[in-house]
């Protein structure tokens, strides 16, 4: 259903723009807008799979780049890189030792962090302004990033769908007491999980803080408000489990950004942009839910079938 509803918007926004979506402008722009959204979600689709949330990326990709521009300044421009990483991937550990620690629920203690972040943000940037580190503007080059998003998928694609990590992370969402009592340390893998969250906010926050040139106070601005509607318009679960799917992400940052893309092509004015879109997302986003319902719930029909021909068999035998 994610993938007939992308290909139908698609369409539609091809046919009421003439064509315009399918410029050869138009689509490198639809390739670099959609770059932040999908390393978002792929960072945040482990803390979903747990069952979990992250509302705080698009704070923390800004604060931690911001930072790191400020003592690049001093030093090197390549240092924001590592700071960067460093800051973002401590402020992940933090928000997963919380919500371990302190059994805090992880939408209001990201939610909180998002507060203070752009808080201290709007803060930095009244005592000065905050320009994109020097020497490091390849990052934005359309063709770096399209490599970076590359090997980041695969990467993460890897990790989530081949090692023990990534199945502990699905199993928790299904059932977090039954893989705790089989000896699993459930509070180390929420903790990395937000560390990985942070470590791809981070990455977001310094390609785009080169890309405008300086930190603004909208810097990677409802970044995080994007990630989560692209996971769930792809069809993946707010409870987590095996729903999450790496190609369910790219789907849904795909459909998120080619809706907002098509508004601006046929000059809705941002008013009724905004309205048409969160009609159109609510729409999309009930439609997706309840067709991955009606899948859940058609395999245990045939899982439980299973189970009583096994049964049958079992008594004949």
């Amino acid at each position: 259903m994610p993938i007939f509803i992308l290909a139908g918007i698609f369409i539609i926004f091809t046919v009421a723009s003439n064509g315009a979506t399918l410029s050869s402008y138009n689509l490198k722009l639809l390739c670099t807008n959609v770059v932040p959204v999908i390393i978002g979600s792929l960072g945040c689709i482990f803390v979903i799979a747990l069952g979990g949330t992250d509302i705080s990326i698009g704070a923390s990709a800004a604060l931690c780049s911001s930072i790191a521009a400020v003592i690049s300044a001093q030093t090197a421009g390549w240092v924001a890189i590592p700071v960067t990483i460093i800051l973002s991937t401590a402020l992940g550990a933090l928000i997963g030792f919380i919500v371990t620690k302190f059994h805090v629920g992880s939408f209001m203690c990201t939610l909180a962090i998002l507060i203070a972040g752009r808080g201290l943000l709007n803060f930095m940037l009244q005592q000065s302004s905050i320009a994109a580190p020097k020497g490091i503007s390849f990052v934005t080059s359309f063709a770096f990033t399209i490599i970076l998003l590359i090997a980041l998928i695969v990467i993460v694609w890897f990790v989530f769908e081949y090692t023990k990590f990534g199945f502990y992370c699905k199993c928790i969402g299904e059932n977090e007491r039954t893989v705790h009592s089989v000896g699993i340390n459930v509070k180390k893998i929420r903790i990395i999980c937000f560390m990985i969250s942070g470590l791809m906010a981070g990455i977001i926050g310094l390609v785009q803080i080169c890309r405008v040139g300086g930190s603004t106070s909208t810097l990677c601005n409802m970044l995080e408000m994007k990630v989560q509607m692209a996971i769930f318009l792809g069809g993946i679960l707010t409870t987590g489990g095996f729903s999450a799917k790496i190609y369910k992400l790219i789907i849904g940052s795909f459909t998120i950004v080619v809706i907002e893309n098509g508004m601006i092509i046929l000059g809705v004015s941002s008013a009724l942009s905004e309205a048409i879109e969160g009609i159109i997302l609510v729409a999309i986003l009930i439609t997706t839910v309840y067709c991955s319902k009606v899948a859940v719930n058609k395999d245990l029909k045939m899982a439980a079938l299973a189970d009583k021909e096994s049964v049958a068999e079992s008594a004949a035998h």
